[in-house]
């Protein structure tokens, strides 16, 4: 059994520091593709050609996400963790758990 994951949502959006308006993209269906994808192991290339189709006029980019993690001992953790653009996210390790 391997990892698998849910994305809650994710959303790819400028900087607010950098903007007055704050643009904000839905891409967790886009997210949990590239999740679902075995050869991923979890690890997400956070950048707009990957995970948008479109570009924004924003220079600076941030990406945050919900997820929940199931380990393949069963194990659930759901997990918050944002960052900026370019980054490599490693979804099992990144971010805070969560308690609902």
């Amino acid at each position: 059994m391997s990892y698998r994951y849910k994305v809650h949502s994710a959303i790819y959006s400028c900087d607010a520091s950098q903007s007055d308006v704050i643009a904000g993209y839905d891409v967790t269906k886009k997210v949990q593709a590239l999740l679902s994808d075995p050869n991923s192991e979890g690890v997400l290339h956070v950048s707009e050609a990957n995970i948008r189709e479109t570009k924004s006029d924003c220079a600076s980019k941030c990406f945050a996400i919900i997820i929940t993690v199931v380990h393949p001992t069963g194990k659930t953790e759901t997990r918050f963790t944002s960052c900026s653009d370019g980054s490599i996210l490693n979804i099992r390790e990144s971010g805070v758990i969560c308690s609902f």
